[in-house]
């Protein structure tokens, strides 16, 4: 019995039943009553360029407006869908991803995100958030294929493999063009060119919100995206370049959950009522800047790329480089490629602090720093990237469409026959949460930008890349809309 009697220098214990040996009634709610599945098209129309012809489909704005009278909206429910067709000779795919540079959302006139080079920022949540199985499969259907060759239909290329073809993009790029070439048909409802389906939450952190958005109490919500150019999104190995695209068929699906009337009238008492401290949904944020160019330099040097947001929650940040000659020429994969070059070590500063707090240098540390951003180094999910897409460089030669590659996982290299060209995936980045991995997440976290250096986050880096490089930070902040006192802001920067 002394245990019964607990002396006070012990700590007390608790008894729990493990949820194995938990028996007894079922569990249920009332709260919500259905789900149901919505879709609209876009108010500027659902056909951007010549379907048939492949072509006038850049630089096209696309809008639309998601409204509801009596329900929350889901939005990881929410996927973009388009028929892409594409022309040119030879084999001209586009590139991964979707062809929207810029994507806004909007919720009563009020930005909740705004962002710019929003092909290059889906590839890096992509390839440095999500995984190999999910690129080859549920992937392929959103935009995703340079990469796999699970979709590669050429018999004679699968014979000649002595191995993985992973991010062998030239043996892939045939199939592709198939595909966004296929000739109408019944079958498709006679539309040239392949589907896709993308979810928002790849194009916006907007669309990875957990808690379902109140629409009926906060208002209209607007999707605008506007088109690249075909520089931009277009990519065509083996040639100069020379080919273009069209969407058709676009529209936007979503589910909206019915709750149960009781319970939307106590959502609308506290959004409404002033006493009440209202309703506050946190949703990550993304901007994507472009720093000066970085000179090709023989030896390691220590360069330095500056950007800014006045953020008081930055949870990551992610850093590409793109060879300044190749960022819109169509012989290159601009938004998807992102080259190792000859980066050796990479460290964040905000004011006086530096994260990590010794550099990282080496190609395994700075891979492991990078895939902690989205939680833990051993993610179960592991990573699209592997050592060596992490390491590769391409550039393109003198030639037009000829492939240049500068460095591999095996050493340097100076020449066209490599497997891995075109699959740059090099994503240094870091993530400032106090609490992540397998932890529940804080709603609130993230270090401070506005208060600790003037709103100034800096990059410093130590290559020895064998071209230019131009770097595109993306910079991942919390934001909060707030609906209080019957008015709905959107809070943060």
């Amino acid at each position: 019995m002394s245990f019964l009697n607990q002396s006070g220098d012990l700590s007390p214990f608790t008894e729990v039943v493990p949820e194995s040996a938990k028996l007894g009634g079922l569990t249920k709610s009332s709260i919500l009553t259905q789900r149901r599945r919505c879709r609209v098209v876009p108010q500027t129309g659902a056909t951007y360029g010549s379907n048939s012809a492949g072509t006038g489909g850049s630089n096209s704005q696309i809008q639309f407006l998601i409204a509801d009278q009596g329900g929350l909206i889901d939005m990881r429910s929410v996927v973009l869908n388009y028929t892409i067709s594409t022309s040119g000779t030879g084999n001209a795919v586009p590139d991964d991803g979707h062809p929207f540079t810029t994507v806004q959302v909007l919720m009563n006139g009020q930005l909740m995100d705004n962002i710019q080079n929003a092909m290059k920022l889906t590839n890096i949540e992509m390839k440095a958030g999500g995984s190999k199985t999910y690129y080859q499969s549920a992937g392929s259907f959103q935009g995703f294929e340079l990469l796999n060759p699970d979709l590669t239909t050429s018999l004679v290329a699968a014979a000649a493999s002595t191995g993985s073809q992973w991010g062998y993009v030239q043996q892939n790029v045939a199939s592709i063009t198939a595909r966004t070439t296929r000739a109408a048909d019944p079958k498709w409802n006679n539309f040239v060119g392949e589907q896709r389906s993308i979810p928002l939450g790849l194009m916006s952190g907007v669309g990875r919100m957990k808690t379902y958005l109140p629409i009926a109490l906060t208002g209209e919500l607007s999707l605008v995206l506007i088109t690249g150019s075909a520089g931009e999104v277009m990519f065509q190995p083996g040639t100069s370049g020379n080919c273009d695209y069209s969407l058709a068929n676009v529209s936007l699906e979503y589910d909206i959950v019915v709750p149960d009337q009781r319970y939307m009238s106590l959502l609308q008492k506290i959004a409404s009522d002033p006493s009440d401290a209202g309703l506050n949904i946190p949703f990550e944020s993304s901007i994507v800047t472009a720093g000066a160019s970085i000179a090709l330099s023989t030896t390691l040097t220590e360069s330095s790329v500056i950007v800014s947001r006045a953020t008081n929650h930055l949870l990551r940040a992610h850093v590409v480089q793109i060879p300044t000659t190749m960022l819109q020429n169509q012989t290159y994969p601009s938004q998807s490629c992102f080259g190792h070059a000859g980066l050796y070590s990479y460290q964040f500063r905000i004011g006086s602090q530096v994260y990590p707090q010794v550099a990282t240098a080496g190609d395994a540390s700075m891979f492991n720093t990078s895939l902690a951003a989205y939680g833990s180094v051993n993610q179960e999910n592991g990573s699209v990237i592997n050592r060596s897409l992490w390491a590769v460089a391409t550039d393109m030669g003198t030639t037009a469409g000829t492939i240049k590659v500068y460095e591999t996982a095996e050493g340097t290299a100076s020449t066209t026959a490599i497997k891995f060209g075109l699959g740059d995936s090099c994503i240094p980045s870091y993530g400032f949460q106090t609490v992540k991995g397998g932890a529940d997440p804080l709603d609130v976290d993230g270090v401070s930008l506005a208060g600790a250096s003037g709103s100034q986050l800096i990059f410093s880096l130590i290559s020895a890349p064998s071209v230019a490089y131009t770097p595109f930070v993306a910079l991942v902040a919390l934001k909060f809309l707030k609906a209080s006192a019957g008015a709905v802001t959107v809070v943060g920067a």
